[in-house]
């Protein structure tokens, strides 16, 4: 009989831990991390310089966003809505989207980012923008003028390449299949049933107050990001408390319903190397165990998600400040390290 695996620390003592390079290294960033075990949660306000955040501060998720609408689209297939092979010419009018490959595309294509659509909206820059706000200037028109002149070179699917676009199409697509705009098929399919109630694609005047601004990692303010066109891509905000909820139900312990179909996310559908892909999530290897995650740095915030479904465990963690100057030169996401520390700690 092998020996036991020693039990892992106490999770605030394993939060404070594994988030201590982070902390020193972002001094002024408001930091907030919280860990689910085996349905016990634990969330932790951390700072090094100055007052730490309140635990259920409103963060702007950014690219975090794709998640949930991998989860969308997972919901609306599991209530037949929609399907996972839909092409797009069943879901946005010819006349919107005439090219014939293009409307090949299908749904969960988008969602694993093997679509083959730019990274960036190649019209991005069609119209006066605000560099500070790089997606606000990007209208409902601009986004139709690029799906009426859009002509992939090559069908799809394509090798695995980040799309913020395709995920603000497919976002797009399931409001359309929704009925509602995406905000809305969000807060009835998803937040509603799970109680997210910090989770909005708009920040009311409810939860203006507890929304933290977006910082340099040198501490400076960045000006809200906005996504007029693509809510899909980035427009959520969140505060970790939610988020755990959210893993929660991804590890089955929600209405059965909903994390059935949140189960599906993580489902690998597309592969490149030693990593796979799901709806929204990306799915790698740590120790024999599948560790599905998401990470995010845009508008001055930074996240990670995770979870391994094999030992009941997820982290969350979001931040007021984008990454350093070497992070970046890098192409790590700061947040990334500590959130697999976490959840290494937790595997069986």
């Amino acid at each position: 009989m092998s020996p036991a695996r020693p039990s892992p620390p106490s999770l605030p003592e394993l939060l404070v831990q594994e988030t201590r390079g982070y902390v020193r290294g972002y001094p002024s960033a408001s930091l907030c991390a919280g860990v689910t075990w085996r349905g016990a949660h634990h969330v932790q306000a951390l700072r090094r310089r100055g007052a730490p955040p309140a635990p259920d501060a409103l963060f702007a998720l950014g690219g975090l966003t794709q998640v949930f609408t991998g989860a969308l689209l997972s919901l609306l297939s599991d209530r037949g809505s929609a399907r996972l092979d839909m092409p797009l010419s069943e879901v946005i009018p010819r006349a919107l989207l005439p090219d014939e490959v293009a409307g090949r595309i299908t749904l969960e294509q988008l969602a694993t980012h093997t679509s083959g659509m730019p990274h960036l909206p190649p019209n991005l820059d069609a119209a006066p923008g605000n560099p500070e706000d790089p997606f606000g200037h990007y209208s409902a028109g601009l986004f139709g003028d690029f799906l009426r002149g859009y002509r992939p070179v090559q069908p799809s699917p394509r090798p695995h390449a980040d799309s913020l676009l395709g995920m603000g199409v497919l976002g797009h697509a399931l409001s359309r299949r929704a009925g509602v705009n995406y905000g809305h098929a969000l807060r009835d399919w998803l937040f509603t049933p799970l109680g997210l109630s910090s989770t909005s694609a708009r920040v009311t005047e409810e939860l203006a107050p507890r929304l933290l601004a977006g910082h340099t990692a040198k501490g400076q303010p960045v000006p809200a990001w906005t996504y007029p066109a693509l809510p899909g891509a980035g427009a959520l905000h969140s505060t970790v408390p939610d988020l755990l909820r959210l893993l929660d139900a991804h590890l089955g312990k929600g209405p059965p319903e909903v994390s059935r179909a949140l189960k599906e996310t993580l489902v690998p559908r597309a592969e490149a190397g030693s990593r796979r892909w799901g709806l929204g999530w990306t799915l790698s290897r740590v120790r024999g165990h599948t560790v599905a995650w998401c990470s995010s740095v845009m508008g001055g915030y930074t996240g990670f998600i995770g979870l391994v479904p094999e030992a009941e465990a997820g982290v969350a963690l979001l931040s007021d400040q984008g990454w350093s100057f070497f992070a970046a030169l890098r192409g790590r996401v700061p947040l990334e390290a500590p959130g697999f520390d976490v959840l290494s700690r937790l595997l069986p």
